[in-house]
Parts: structure tokens; sequence; C-alpha cells
């Protein structure tokens, strides 16, 4: 079944990866790793909680005051600065966090990888400072609202400081379930006594990079305490090795991003504030929704799949395909519910000045059943098989595809031709990830693994519960 070896630079990688002696570790998804893992998940689905109820508190208080228009370029310069933050994360949180869960048993390791990933993303803030000052002021599109940009801009400070992979690797996932927690009740707070007139609208991303910033503070130096670290600056060797190291899961995550992140931006391009309004109001549930499985199942079961990998290539794709199941139901429902609650969830949060947003939201609810498979193929196994460079090149030409069907559609339909190119980007990437890897003898979705996977998770759930 799996006898076919993985070609392309990668069957190297793999190889090394798996027989890498690991010592005296727990069996993979023992009885207390499945305790720790669900007490992960349950503290972060209380932050998807409530991350769907506040919302429902100052969405509609704010959208009635500052109208479609301004929340477009609320959003426009939201996404604007995601390319700063893009660039400042590098590829440092995905390697860092695969490395560490390897071997977090090793202090000197995790202090070093630590204190370059630190290092490393207060360099290229740095970097992203001149650039970002540069074009906000000679480029007229963005000096027109220069002031609104620095307070979205502010954030990235947050980045730098926010050591949330940290806390992932070594699964310690609740705490960064109460800072979040911490940033969403600020946040809520601030925009109550903050925002009275439409002209008050930039108070919105200033109110959330303040948050951002106070906790990423306090959530850096509990984690040098918690984890007994000591920040020391890297050797210009140790750079060097940490920017080639991680620069494949860097340049795919600029693909990922100019396919997924870019739509809004190429609407405040190509189209008009109300557009983007519409649009970002259309996906903003989509996203919430989504957001629990990339945040509360992602991040504290790829800690666990890191480490099954590590334990042998077998065991790592054993867990993999006993998850698939669950997880495409649990994203079918998601997506169904999504379309059905479309025109009641529009009507109550935004009002009708947002009607159009409907068929957005009813286009984009199938983004959770391909972008939840797609991280299973590609976040889980891709790269715990260390097929960095088969990731980035299907991130890429996905990408490439999503930007000429963004640039064709939005012309053509506004903000209902970005929905269908999001989609039709996605669907390309999962599609190209499930034939890349059964071409390489990987089979992760296959109807013989149900049976298993239904006596797998009872016997964990049964372990979990005893």
């Amino acid at each position: 079944m799996l006898s076919k070896e993985v070609s392309d630079n990668d069957s190297t990688d793999v190889n090394a990866a798996v027989a890498t002696p690991v010592a005296e570790k727990q069996p993979v998804l023992s009885r207390p790793i499945l305790k720790r893992f669900a007490i992960n998940v349950a503290s972060l689905f209380s932050v998807q909680v409530a991350n769907m109820l506040l919302p429902l508190l100052t969405v509609p208080y704010v959208v009635r005051i500052i109208g479609p228009e301004r929340l477009g370029l609320l959003n426009f310069s939201q996404a604007y600065v995601a390319y700063f933050t893009l660039l400042i994360n590098y590829g440092f949180e995905t390697a860092s966090l695969r490395s560490i869960a390897a071997n977090r048993s090793d202090k000197a390791h995790v202090n070093r990888i630590f204190s370059e990933v630190i290092a490393g993303k207060a360099v290229l803030w740095v970097l992203s400072t001149l650039i970002f000052g540069t074009l906000s002021y000679f480029v007229a599109e963005f000096r027109e609202h220069l002031v609104l940009h620095i307070c979205t801009y502010l954030m990235c400070i947050g980045t730098v400081l926010f050591p949330v992979w940290l806390y992932q690797a070594m699964e310690d996932l609740g705490r960064v379930a109460i800072f979040n927690l911490v940033v969403k009740v600020i946040f809520s707070l601030s925009v109550f006594l903050l925002i009275r007139k439409p002209e008050d609208y930039i108070y919105q991303n200033l109110s959330i990079s303040i948050a951002q910033i106070v906790v990423s503070v306090i959530a850096f130096k509990v984690a040098l305490s918690r984890f007994n670290l000591t920040f020391t600056w890297p050797t210009l060797q140790q750079f060097v090795n940490r920017f080639r190291e991680d620069s494949t899961l860097f340049f795919s995550s600029v693909m990922i991003t100019l396919y997924a992140g870019s739509t809004v931006f190429l609407l405040g391009l190509l189209s008009n504030p109300y557009d983007v309004g519409i649009f970002s109001a259309g996906t903003r549930l989509e996203t919430l929704s989504r957001s629990f499985v990339s945040m509360a199942l992602n991040q504290a079961f790829f800690p666990i799949v890191a480490s099954a990998f590590g334990t042998g290539r077998e065991e790592g794709l054993r867990i993999v395909r006993t998850t698939f199941f669950p997880l495409a139901l649990l994203m079918i429902l998601m997506s169904a519910g999504l379309w059905i609650v479309a025109p009641w969830f529009i009507d109550l949060l935004y009002g009708s000045k947002f009607h159009d947003a409907i068929l957005v939201l009813r286009i984009v609810s199938l983004l959770p059943i391909m972008i939840g498979i797609s991280n299973l193929l590609g976040l889980h196994t891709m790269l715990n098989l260390r097929m960095d460079k088969a990731f980035f090149r299907i991130t890429a030409i996905g990408s490439v595809v999503g930007l000429a069907l963004n640039t064709m559609l939005i012309d053509r339909m506004g903000y209902v031709g970005a929905a269908y190119a999001w989609v039709a980007a996605e669907a390309y990437i999962t599609l190209s990830m499930y034939i890349y890897l059964r071409n390489k003898g990987v089979e992760v979705i296959n109807l013989s693994y149900l049976k298993e996977a239904v006596t797998f998770s009872k016997t964990r759930l049964t372990t979990l519960f005893k």
C-alpha cells in the first residue's frame, strides 16, 4: 500500500525523519497525551465560542454606525498589513513547531529555536517597517488613509512577540486560549467606548492592535518563565541557517496568502469599498466557523501528528487516516449549517444594507470542507513527511490560478466573482495534494480505512474517559 518511495528530494528527508531515534517517548495517543489533547481542544473551543458570541455584541453596533464603505476600508487595511505580517512570520512558526514538537524534552534545542525565531522576527519587523513606511507615504492609494494603515500596522509588534507556535509545540494551548480571550474582551469593550460616529471607524483597527500588543507582551513573559527560557541573540551563522532552512515554508506561505489572503486587497484595488465591505461581511461567519477547526483542532493536533511521525512513518499515517472521516463529517455539517443560516446571520448582524452578503456566504460555505481536507493532506501529511518542496509547488500553482481567477472575475462580477475565485482555488489545491500523495503511494483517503477509523476513535475515546 505504501511501497512506492517518495522521490523528488522528498524521500531523503522522509527517511531521515523516520530514522531519527526517539528516546523514551510515550506511546502515541496514550491516555495522558489524549487527555492533554482534549484539554487543549476544550480550551481553544472556548475561545472560538467567544469569537462567535462577542461579535454578536459588537458587529451590529459597529456596522450600523460606519456602514459598508468604511467596513471595506478597515478590511482593506488589514489585508494590506497582512503582507507585512507574512514577511515577519517568514516560515518560522511551522518549522519551529515541527522541530520543537519532536524534541520538546531537549531544553537547549528549545531555547535555541526560541531565540532564533524571536530574533529573526525582530529583524524582519525592522525591514517591514521600512517597506511599509515607504509604500504608505509615497503611494497615493495608501497615503490617502495613512493614519488608518498605521493603526493597523501596530499589530505587527504583537506578531513578533506572541510565541503561539511555542505554546502549540509544548501542547500548552490552554494559556493561548486565555490570552486570545483577553484580546477579544479588551477589543469588544473598547469598541463601545471609542466608536460613536462614522469618523471613529479607525479606532476599530487601533483597538485590535493595542490589545494584541498588550497580550503578546504578557504571553512572551509567561513563556520565558514557564518553559525556563533565556533569550540570547543568535550568531550570524545561526541566522543564515534559520532563514535558509525555513525558506521553502516561507515561500509556501507567500503562495497561500496570494490566493487566500489577497482577495480583499484585490477587491480594494480593482473594485470599490462597498464590494470589500459586502465580501468581508459575507465571509466573516465562514472564517469564524473554520477557525474552530484550524485553531482548536489543527493547533492541538499538529504536535501529536509530528510526534507520531517522529516515532515512525506508518504510525503518523495511521493517525492521519483515522482522523480523515470524523474531520470530513464535521466539515460537511459545518458547510451545510453555514448555507442554511446565511440569511438569518447577515440580517441579524449586519442589517438590510448588507443583504447582498448572503450570496457571498452561501458560496464560501463550501470552504470548510475543502480547507479542512487540504489541511489534513498538506499541513499534517505532506509537511510531516518533509514534502516541503511539493507543498510549495502545489500552493504556488494554486496561487497563480487564484490570482488569475480573481483578476478576471472581480472585474466582471465584483464581490461574487471574488467568492467564486476563492472556492475554485481551494478546490484546486485540495485535489492537487490528494493526487500528489496518491502518486507517491501515500493513501490518506480510502473507504477501506472507514471501519478502522470508527474502531480507532471508539478505542481512544474509551481510553480518554476511562
